[in-house]
């Protein structure tokens, strides 16, 4: 017989047993789904992410060790969570990211994925995926250079659609992520969805989400009713719209279109929110547990973690968090998010 608990390992229970309690939040809803925040730096400005009050940001080293974010996620998988995506900030400046993908992999099956923008990933995507990188989401937010240099405060398109391919070239599952501001790019959602449609590509187009300082309001603000609209009219055809994705794959609504392997999606945060079906939770990259991104409590595990803390500790500590999580973010009822964070340290 295998031993199960070999005396070298850390303090966890086997795999095999993990997942007989779960882990649920206040409301009862099971959460699976793991999202970390790996660093604050980033090589772009988004004016939908930085707060735009024409400072620089403070580019600080990350919070936690290549250990430290292995170690805490482990502790999220002993409880049922099923799959983790690493954000930032731009996590591909971590030179470390392969060794923690590799340290996570195993723990939720291969289902680690990740979010990029792609400015160093064709140098790095056969290493990605070596390490156990299942897939990723890159953040493109335009098709054409001039309106992705004024919304990222830097050229280099062409680098990124090389990163794309080479990605893909890898054996890696890629999709485009688009957040909408309407007055900046919604003239590039069309041509993006050909991009899609030619390339066989998924992109899913992200309704415009208030952040801290990000110079959020209304006018700038496009549903995915209006969305979906414009796609329709711009590429002169009906989409076809897909049963719903399991949790884990996201809250996209997704759309086929005729002829072609491209789909599209969109992620309605504000007009039409799926709180009731929540299933994620996030770790800060100060190794903060957010249990909602808009608001709810807040517990940092990176100094229990640096002081010994036990595995069942740790485990206290997130389930009493994910008890207090929220129903719903604020906005549902008119309110604006109280955030502490801002996009870049939360991962999103």
């Amino acid at each position: 017989m295998p031993v199960l608990f070999p005396a070298e390992a850390p303090p966890q229970p086997p795999r095999m047993l993990r997942v007989r309690d779960g882990l649920k939040d206040g409301l009862g809803r099971g959460i699976t789904y793991l999202r970390v925040s790996v660093t604050e730096q980033c090589n772009l400005a988004c004016v939908y992410c930085k707060p735009r009050t024409g400072q620089s940001q403070r580019q600080e080293a990350p919070a936690m060790s290549r250990n430290e974010v292995v170690a805490l996620v482990k502790v999220f998988t002993s409880l049922g969570i099923r799959k983790v995506r690493l954000t930032g900030g731009e996590p591909l400046l971590r030179r470390d990211l392969e060794t923690i993908i590799a340290g996570i992999s195993p723990e939720v099956d291969g289902r680690v994925h990740l979010t990029t923008n792609g400015f160093h990933l064709a140098r790095r995507a056969r290493a990605l995926r070596d390490a156990g990188l299942a897939g990723l989401n890159v953040s493109l937010d335009a098709a054409e250079g001039r309106t992705f240099e004024r919304l990222t405060q830097k050229k280099g398109l062409t680098k990124v659609l090389v990163g794309i391919e080479a990605a893909r070239a890898v054996g890696l599952r890629a999709k485009l992520n688009t957040v909408v501001l309407r007055g900046w790019n919604e003239d590039q959602i069309v041509p993006l969805a050909r991009l899609a449609q030619r390339e066989g590509l998924q992109v899913r187009f992200i309704e415009f989400m208030p952040y801290l300082g990000n110079g959020w309001d209304r006018d700038q603000f496009m549903p995915a009713a209006e969305i979906l609209q414009t796609i329709q009219e711009g590429l002169g055809l009906e989409l076809e719209e897909e049963p719903p994705l399991g949790l884990e794959e996201g809250p996209a609504r997704l759309f086929r279109m005729p002829g072609s392997e491209g789909k599209v999606g969109v992620i309605s945060t504000l007009s039409t929110d799926f709180c009731a079906r929540c299933n994620r939770v996030r770790l800060t990259s100060r190794g903060e547990l957010k249990a909602c991104l808009f608001g709810g409590p807040t517990v940092g595990l990176l100094e229990p973690l640096r002081n010994h803390a036990s595995h069942e500790d740790l485990v206290q500590l997130i389930r009493r968090t994910l008890t207090d999580k929220l129903a719903c973010h604020p906005m549902r009822s008119g309110d604006q998010p109280a955030l502490a964070h801002g996009m870049w340290q939360v991962g999103g």
